[in-house]
C-alpha cells in the first residue's frame, strides 16, 4: 500500500472513532444521562471492533472465515462487556479460540489490533486460547474480574458459553470464598492507593471509596455468591433490597455521566475530580450557592451523598457475603459470649439472635442499648444488626430525648477505645442525628479550600479517632486526655465543634448555640452546659494564639486563661485542639505545631493550677539562663561579656529556643567582628527542610527581615517559618526554615554556600534585593497556579493585644515570594518587624507580624495604621495580579 492511501487509511480510521466521540458529547449536551451515553459508546464501538475484525478476515477464502468464526470469539470484558464505556476508556477484550482455530487467525487479529490502536482506541486486550484464559483466570484476579462481564461481540456463542461454564465453577460453590477474599483484598490495596476516605476532597470517581470500583466489587461477588452480576438481578435474588438497588442505580448514572464529562473535558482518560474541575462542572451545571453555601459546596455534597450511598451498600454487601473460612468462624463462636441475656460478643461484633432483634431495635433507647454494650466490649454492632437498626431508625421519633437515652448516649461518649468506630456505625445508621440532629446538616458538606482534605463529617468523626489515638502517648498529650475527668463533654464538643459550617454566620457563633441546644437536649447540668459552648465556640482559640500571637506575653495569657478557666477545660482545649488540626489531613499536624501549642499549654497549666505565671516566669527565665550558662564552656572576662549579651536577649526567643542553641549563638556572638555577618545553614532530615541561621548587628545594614526574605525567596526556597530577634545591645539573631525545591533530600554543601554567600551580599548592599526578586520570578515548581478559595486578601490590625508591639495579621494566598513583598511593604512603610510568626494555614495562609515604629514604639497613630493596612492589601493585590501574569 502506497505511503497516501497509508494515510487516507489512518485518517479514515481516526474520524471513525472521533465520531463516536463527538456522539456522545452531542448527546451529553443535549441532556442524556450517564447511562444512556455510555451505551451509545459502547455500542459503536462494539460496531467499529467487528468491522474492523470482519474486514481483516476478508482477506481469507470463506470457507476459513467460516471456520475461525466456529472456533474463536471476540468478546467485550470488564468495562466494555458492562457497556459502561467512558469516551477514552480502555476498550477491553478478549480474543478466545480453540487450539484448531485455523492458521490466518493470529494475522488477521493482529491486522483488527493495528486498525483500533491506528483509530485512536486504548486497548486493554488478550489473544488466549480457552485453557489459557482460564489457567489466567487462576493466577490473576483482575482478568478473573473481567470475565465475571463477558460479552459476545463476534464468533462462536457456543465457545463463550463454554468458557463461562467452566470459568464459574472455579469461582462459585465452596471455590466462592477465597475468589471472593481475593476480590476484596484487591480493592482495599486500590482504594488505600486513590483514596482511603469516602469524602476524600480530590476523588477519583472510578477508584476512590464509594466510586465505580465498589459497585464493580459488589457486581463480582454477586457473580460468585450467585451466577449474576448485575443490581437488577441481585435485587431479584435479595441480594439487594429494592431500596438498595435503587440508589446504586441512581449513583451509576451520576457517577458515570461525571466520569464521562471529565473525559470529555480533558481529551483524554481523567477520572479525577480535581478542584480545577468541580468549580467547571458546577458553573457548566449552573448550581447556585445559598447563604452558607457556595456554588461547588453544594455541587460536591450531592456527590458525596451518591458516592457515601455507594460505601455504605457495599461495605454492607461485602460484611454479608464474605466468607472469613471455616477456622475462623469456629474460633469467633469458640470465643464469643453471652452478656444481658440478649448480646453475643465476638472479638469482632456484638449480634443479637433475630428473635429478639425486632424487640432489641424498636426504640432509641433499645438501640442506644446495642451501642453503649459495643463500646463496652470493645467491638461494634455485626452486619445484619446495623441493617436492622438502620431499617427501623427511620421510624423512629426523637424530638425530646428521654432521660434514658441522653444517660446512655453520653454513657458511650464516656469510653474511647473502639468510640471512633461505635460513633461512624451510628453516623450510618442514622441513629447519631437523631440524638444530635445537629450533624444532619453536617452530612457530606464540603469545605472548598486548600487545608481541609475531607468533608466536615467525615473531618468530625476523625477528631474522635484522633482524641482517641492519645490515650496511649507518653507525652503531654496523653497525659492530658487520661487526666481529663469527663471524656464525654470533650467527645461531645468534637461532634460538634465544625456543625456550624455551611451557614452563613460565622460557624464558631453557630456552633455556640448548637452547643447550648445539644446541652438542654441532653439536660447538662449548667456547669457542663458552661463548658461544652466554651469549647465549641472558642475551638480556635488555643490555636489561634499559639501559632499566631508571641504566647510568652504575660497580656495573652492572662486574657487566654481568663477565658478558660479551669485546668480541666485547659486540658480539653488542648486536647480538641491537637485531634483537630491531626483530622485536618495526613502531615497537617507535625513537630512545630506540637511543640508551640505544648509550650503554650504548659505556660497556661501553671497559671491556672494555682501559681502565676508572672511569679513563676523569673524562675523559669533563671533555669533557662543557668542553663546556658553552663553549656557555654567559657570563663574569666569572655563569661562576663557573655552574660552581658545573655541578658540582652529577648523573652520569646529565650523561652522558644534549647539552652545549647542559646549558647551556640551567644559563642557566634563573642567571636564575631564588629560588622561580621555569620551565617549557617543547617539541614533537618525529619522535616526534608533547612535553616539558615544568621547573626549580625544593627550597624551592618537596615531592613535585614525583607531583604533576607528577598535573597531566600530570590533562590526558590519556600519560607516555612521565619523567628526575628533583635536583642537590646543592637545584635541580630534571625533564623529562617525553608524547603529548598532546587534539591531533594539533605542540600549539598555548595548550595548552602551559595546561599549563605547571597545573604551575606544582600545585607552588605551588594546586591539589590529587589533586582535580585525580580530577576528569579520563576519560583517553586510546585507553586500554586492561581487560587482554589475566593476569599479576598485581608489585613487585621490588632493594636489591642500586646502593650508594646502592633500586630499584622495578613490573609492571603500562599505564592513564592509573597512574604517578600509583605515584609519589603512594612519596610517601606518605615516599620520594625521584632516577630514574625509564618505559614500558619486555617483556611488561608496567614503571615503575622509583630511591628514597631523606627524608634522601636507601637504604632499610636489610627491613620497611620489605617495607611499601614492599605499600603499591603495594594502590595499584596498587586503582587498576586503580577504572579497570575507571570503563570
Amino acid at each position: 500500500m502506497s505511503t497516501e492511501a497509508t494515510a487516507e487509511r489512518l485518517a479514515r480510521l481516526r474520524e471513525q472513532v472521533d465520531g463516536i466521540r463527538q456522539l456522545a458529547l452531542r448527546r451529553m449536551e443535549q441532556g442524556a444521562t450517564g447511562l444512556q451515553i455510555a451505551a451509545s459508546l459502547s455500542q459503536r464501538t462494539d460496531e467499529f471492533v467487528v468491522a474492523r475484525l470482519v474486514a481483516a478476515l476478508q482477506s481469507c477464502p470463506l470457507d476459513v472465515r467460516e471456520r475461525i468464526e466456529q472456533t474463536s470469539a471476540v468478546v467485550a470484558v470488564g468495562g466494555s462487556g458492562r457497556g459502561e464505556m467512558a469516551p477514552h476508556s480502555d476498550v477491553d477484550l478478549l480474543f478466545v479460540h480453540y487450539p484448531q482455530v485455523p492458521e490466518p487467525y493470529a494475522g488477521c487479529v493482529s491486522q483488527a489490533l493495528r486498525d483500533y490502536w491506528d483509530g485512536g482506541l486504548k486497548l486493554g486486550h488478550s489473544v488466549r486460547t480457552v485453557a489459557d484464559a482460564l489457567q489466567m483466570a487462576r493466577q490473576d484476579i483482575q482478568f478473573a474480574t473481567s470475565l465475571v462481564d463477558a460479552r459476545l461481540l463476534w464468533g462462536s456463542e457456543s465457545l463463550l458459553e463454554d468458557v463461562m461454564r467452566r470459568f464459574h465453577r472455579r469461582v462459585s460453590g465452596w471455590r466462592a470464598a477465597p475468589f471472593i477474599a481475593t476480590c476484596c483484598v484487591s480493592r482495599e490495596d486500590e482504594r488505600a492507593q486513590f483514596g482511603a476516605a469516602v469524602q476524600q476532597l480530590e476523588p477519583d470517581v472510578k477508584k476512590s471509596w464509594g466510586g465505580l470500583r465498589d459497585l464493580h466489587l459488589m457486581r463480582w461477588i454477586g457473580y460468585a455468591r450467585y451466577g449474576v452480576s448485575d443490581l437488577n438481578s441481585l435485587k431479584l435474588r435479595g441480594a439487594l433490597t429494592p431500596d438498595e438497588a435503587r440508589r446504586c442505580v441512581l449513583a451509576l448514572d451520576y457517577l458515570t455521566a461525571l466520569r464521562t464529562n471529565l473525559h470529555m473535558a480533558a481529551g483524554r482518560a481523567q477520572d479525577v475530580l480535581s478542584r480545577d474541575e468541580q468549580l467547571r462542572i458546577t458553573a457548566e451545571r449552573n448550581i447556585a450557592g445559598t447563604a452558607g453555601l457556595r456554588p461547588v459546596e453544594r455541587f460536591m455534597q450531592e456527590y458525596f451523598a451518591h458516592s457515601t450511598a455507594i460505601a455504605e451498600i457495599a461495605a454492607s454487601f461485602v460484611a454479608r457475603h464474605r466468607n472469613t473460612g471455616g477456622l475462623k468462624r469456629l474460633l469467633d463462636f469458640v470465643l464469643s459470649y453471652r452478656v444481658d441475656q440478649i448480646y453475643r460478643i465476638s472479638p469482632e461484633f456484638v449480634t443479637i439472635p433475630k428473635r429478639h432483634r425486632k424487640a432489641a431495635c424498636n426504640s432509641l433507647e433499645g438501640i442506644l442499648a446495642i451501642y453503649l454494650t459495643a463500646v463496652r466490649y470493645g467491638v461494634r454492632p455485626d452486619p445484619e444488626l446495623a441493617e436492622a437498626i438502620k431499617s427501623q431508625t427511620p421510624k423512629l421519633s426523637a424530638d425530646r430525648l428521654s432521660e434514658t437515652a441522653s444517660d446512655t448516649f453520653l454513657q458511650i461518649l464516656s469510653r474511647p477505645g473502639q468510640l471512633g468506630t461505635v460513633l461512624r456505625s451510628m453516623y450510618r445508621t442514622g441513629v447519631l442525628e437523631l440524638v444530635l440532629p445537629a450533624m444532619r446538616h453536617a452530612r457530606s458538606l464540603l469545605q472548598f479550600n486548600q487545608y481541609h482534605h475531607y468533608t466536615v463529617d467525615e473531618h468530625t468523626l476523625r477528631t474522635i479517632e484522633a482524641a482517641e489515638a492519645f490515650a496511649p502517648d507518653p507525652g503531654p498529650l496523653g497525659d492530658a486526655y487520661r487526666e481529663i475527668h469527663h471524656k464525654e463533654l470533650l467527645h461531645l464538643a468534637l461532634l460538634l465543634h465544625d456543625a456550624g459550617k455551611g451557614y452563613e454566620e460565622d460557624h464558631s457563633e453557630v456552633g455556640r448555640r448548637l452547643a447550648l441546644e445539644a446541652a438542654q437536649r441532653l439536660a447538662l447540668p449548667d456547669h457542663q452546659r458552661d463548658l461544652l459552648v466554651f469549647l465549641v465556640h472558642q475551638h480556635l482559640l488555643m490555636a489561634t494564639l499559639a501559632f499566631r500571637r508571641d504566647t510568652t506575653d504575660p497580656e495573652v495569657l492572662l486574657r487566654f486563661n481568663h477565658d478558660v478557666g479551669s485546668p480541666d477545660a485547659l486540658r480539653m482545649l488542648y486536647v480538641l485542639t491537637a485531634a483537630d488540626i491531626t483530622a485536618v489531613g495526613p502531615g497537617v499536624w507535625n513537630n512545630w505545631k506540637a511543640e508551640l501549642l505544648t509550650s503554650f499549654y504548659d505556660r497556661s497549666m501553671i497559671w491556672l493550677s494555682g501559681q502565676s505565671d508572672l511569679f513563676e516566669q523569673p524562675t523559669r527565665l533563671q533555669r533557662v539562663k543557668a542553663e546556658v550558662l553552663e553549656r557555654a564552656g567559657v570563663d574569666g572576662e569572655e563569661l562576663e561579656r557573655f552574660q552581658r549579651h545573655l541578658e540582652a536577649i529577648p523573652l520569646h526567643y529565650l523561652l522558644a529556643t534549647s539552652p545549647d542553641r542559646i549558647a551556640a549563638d551567644l559563642r557566634i556572638i563573642l567571636r564575631r567582628q564588629s560588622d561580621g555577618i555569620d551565617v549557617e545553614g543547617a539541614f533537618d532530615s525529619e522535616t526534608r527542610t533547612i535553616e539558615y541561621r544568621v547573626i549580625t548587628a544593627e550597624n551592618v545594614a537596615t531592613g535585614f527581615f525583607h531583604k533576607l526574605t528577598g535573597a531566600l525567596s530570590a533562590k526558590r526556597m519556600e519560607i516555612l517559618s521565619a523567628q526575628i530577634c533583635t536583642c537590646t545591645d543592637g545584635i541580630i539573631i534571625d533564623s529562617y526554615r525553608v524547603r529548598d525545591y532546587d534539591h531533594d533530600g539533605d542540600v549539598p554543601e555548595f548550595r548552602r554556600a551559595e546561599v549563605n554567600d547571597i545573604i551575606r551580599r544582600v545585607l552588605r548592599g551588594e546586591l539589590d534585593v529587589e533586582a535580585l526578586f525580580q530577576s528569579r520570578r520563576k519560583f517553586a515548581p510546585n507553586q500554586v497556579q492561581g487560587p482554589v478559595s475566593n476569599l479576598p486578601t485581608r489585613v487585621v490590625i490588632d493594636n489591642e493585644t500586646s502593650d508594646y508591639y502592633t500586630i499584622v495579621d495578613v490573609f492571603a494566598h500562599d505564592r513564592p515570594g509573597l512574604l517578600y513583598r509583605i515584609a519589603r511593604t512594612l519596610f517601606e512603610g518605615d516599620l520594625s518587624v521584632v516577630l514574625a510568626k509564618i505559614s500558619t494555614h486555617f483556611d488561608q495562609v496567614v503571615d503575622v507580624f509583630y511591628v514597631t515604629d523606627a524608634r522601636g514604639r507601637k504604632i499610636a497613630d489610627s491613620q497611620r495604621l489605617v495607611a499601614i493596612r492599605d499600603a499591603l492589601v495594594r502590595s499584596i493585590e498587586e503582587f498576586e495580579l503580577a504572579a497570575a501574569t507571570v503563570s
